[in-house]
């Protein structure tokens, strides 16, 4: 529950702490007197966005705090999911800079808005004006039904295997669209793959093949040469070879003679060895540069595939093209093996199908269950609220197609009147009946739900007289199970309060200033007798509030 509320700098409040009673805590206040301010500074506990336009004072920062105590088990767990500190005591506190920046703390650990709006889920139930309207959504009626028939746990297990099933759907149309994408290109794709295959780039060695092509396109010019080199070298008659060694010879007779000439005697011997060398090197080349127009032509072929494909490609190397080889083969293996895919995923999305289909049967077995209960309570709540000849009536239709919810479309119908036909509400409910319909359908499933704090903003919105006391009985009746805050102009509810909070404006030189205070039992009589007949109030209704009071 909420124990305590802390504001400082905050639209018109300076400065407020509020101490709640565990049960109904009622709030009064002439219209502007910042009764909804409260409402906003809790909303910025419970999560909502701000900016630096709710500063009270431009030059300082607004702090909003709340304690709560006795919070539900759901909350220690989402402290431990997001590592945060557990006390006996939840503080939650909103700092807003004069710049706007916004932070958040629990229990002194600053957080993101989204884990503030997640605990809080199972902290506050707030019902204001603005979205009191919420009673004719399905949705909303259909938690009540959950809430009701203990479907938490249950809808939880179905809805994160809805969430595994949309997310196979979704993964199933992707592939489908890949595929039909990928099958228009597949010939392409198998065009340049084989392209590749066919050049037989694995173990080709470019530079080799150029040098071998460079040999053989110069081969006539190359054997010239060579036969030309072993001629001169040693073949003709007056080859160099054998005019070195007679030089040598002579060169030899005269070696002892002076060290250089033994070291050019030397040099002759290597050149010697040299001129053999070379007529074989001449001899080889000559042997292996025979004219081969057949390989000639293999060799341009080739070759010219190898440039084709690289600029193609727009690389430079074999390795290159290789590796674009291996991705095609990917590509065109992930295609064939789609179809394996897409078979796989549609079977496992007709098998969670069929689970789900049986959750959601469960579902809806244990809401029809509850049906009669929620109209018979309901019912009689309205028939204690004056609306004796009102009812409402659950009609739930079965949809073809599994949702987050389940199966069932549901409604619930009212009508105001006997003989009148059963509308959604949205279609025949004026404000003061969606009003006593709200507080009946909460007060018929609040035992089912574990919210510890209620808010009702003005819930009592066009009733009066007899019915605000008999709806004031229902909220008083309430807060025996649940904390109840309940901001109201009726004084037939205001009499129910365990503690009557009053807010109140004061007027300075330089702005105004709210303020909060509860009353004593004298001052509630005052201000309840001002709210049944003005300032100053009557005699008539200051008895007539001591009366409410003796309830």
């Amino acid at each position: 529950m909420l124990k305590t509320l802390r504001i400082e700098n905050y639209a018109i409040i300076a400065k407020v702490h509020i101490d709640f009673d565990a049960s109904l805590n009622i709030i009064t206040g002439e219209t502007g007197a910042g009764k909804s301010i409260l409402l906003g500074a809790l909303g910025l506990i419970m999560g909502q966005r701000s900016d630096s336009k709710v500063l009270y004072d431009k030059g300082s920062k607004c702090i909003v705090e709340a304690v709560f105590s006795q919070y539900p088990p759901a909350i220690e767990k989402l402290l431990v999911a997001e590592d945060l500190d557990v006390e006996d005591e939840l503080i939650i506190r909103r700092e807003i800079s004069t710049s706007g920046r916004s932070r958040a703390f629990i229990n002194d650990t600053p957080v993101k808005l989204d884990v503030l709006q997640l605990i809080n889920q199972n902290l506050i139930d707030l019902n204001q004006q603005f979205n009191i309207t919420d009673i004719q959504d399905k949705k909303f009626q259909l938690s009540l039904i959950d809430g009701l028939a203990d479907n938490q746990k249950l809808l939880a297990q179905y809805r994160k295997g809805y969430t595994q099933l949309k997310e196979k759907r979704d993964k199933l149309a992707a592939v489908e669209q890949m595929e039909s994408t990928q099958l228009k290109e597949l010939d392409f794709i198998k065009f340049q793959h084989n392209e590749l295959v066919v050049a037989a780039l694995d173990g080709t060695d470019k530079t080799s093949l150029e040098s071998e092509l460079e040999l053989l396109d110069k081969s006539e010019d190359i054997t010239n040469l060579m036969a030309e080199t072993a001629y001169a070298v040693s073949e003709s008659d007056q080859n160099l070879k054998d005019q070195l060694a007679a030089l040598a010879k002579r060169w030899s007779s005269f070696s002892s003679a002076d060290p250089q000439l033994m070291q050019g005697y030397e040099l002759m011997e290597n050149i010697q060895e040299e001129f053999h060398t070379l007529y074989d090197l001449a001899s080889n080349i000559k042997d292996k540069t025979e004219m081969d127009p057949s390989r000639l032509s293999t060799l341009r072929a080739k070759l010219d595939s190898l440039y084709s494909l690289e600029k193609k490609h727009g690389v430079n190397t074999i390795e290159e093209l290789l590796q674009i080889q291996t991705d095609l083969e990917l590509r065109l293996n992930g295609i064939e093996n789609r179809s394996e895919i897409i078979a796989q995923l549609q079977k496992e999305i007709l098998d969670l199908d069929k689970s789900l289909r049986v959750e959601a049967d469960t579902l809806s077995q244990r809401r029809a269950k509850v049906f009669p209960k929620i109209q018979k309570a309901v019912n009689k709540k309205l028939n204690e609220l004056g609306m004796g000849s009102a009812e409402i009536k659950v009609q739930a239709t079965r949809r073809e197609d599994l949702s987050r919810d389940g199966l069932d479309n549901l409604d619930i119908l009212f009508k105001a009147n006997k003989g009148n036909e059963f509308l959604p509400i949205r279609k025949v409910a004026s404000g003061g009946e969606t009003s006593r319909l709200m507080l009946s359908l909460k007060a018929s499933v609040a035992d089912k739900m574990s919210l510890p704090t209620m808010i009702f903003d003005e819930i009592d919105t066009g009733v009066s007289g007899e019915v605000a006391g008999k709806m004031g009985d229902i909220i008083r009746s309430l807060a025996n199970k649940h904390q109840l805050i309940c901001i109201t102009h009726s004084p037939q509810v205001s009499a129910r309060a365990v503690q009557h909070l009053f807010v109140y404006k004061e007027e300075t030189k330089s702005r105004t200033i709210t303020h909060v205070k509860v009353l004593s039992k004298k001052e509630r009589i005052l201000e309840i007798a001002k709210m049944l007949s003005g300032d100053p109030p009557s005699s008539f209704a200051l008895d007539n509030a001591k009366d409410l009071l003796s309830v």
